[in-house]
């Protein structure tokens, strides 16, 4: 299976859907109503730490034939 480039906008409408199914579970549950700020302050947060996260651990890939030669040149 070949890898393909992650959808940020995807991703953020998926992030947001769970945030509103997981404030309807809880408000279901336990009759509680919390203040939608925190909800949007926490994803942006997270989202925010995966972006670096992934800025500071990404390596470009390098190939086998770009790979440098130990043996020297060749003749």
């Amino acid at each position: 299976m070949e890898r393909h480039p992650t959808d940020f906008v995807e991703l953020l409408f998926g992030l947001a859907f769970l945030a509103a199914g997981g404030a309807f579970i809880v408000h279901q549950t336990t009759d509680r109503a919390f203040d939608a700020a925190w909800v949007a302050a926490i994803a942006l947060v997270t989202i925010g730490c995966a972006f670096l996260a992934v800025t500071l651990l990404h390596r470009p890939r390098r190939d086998e034939a770009d790979a440098p030669s130990l043996d020297g040149p060749e003749s």
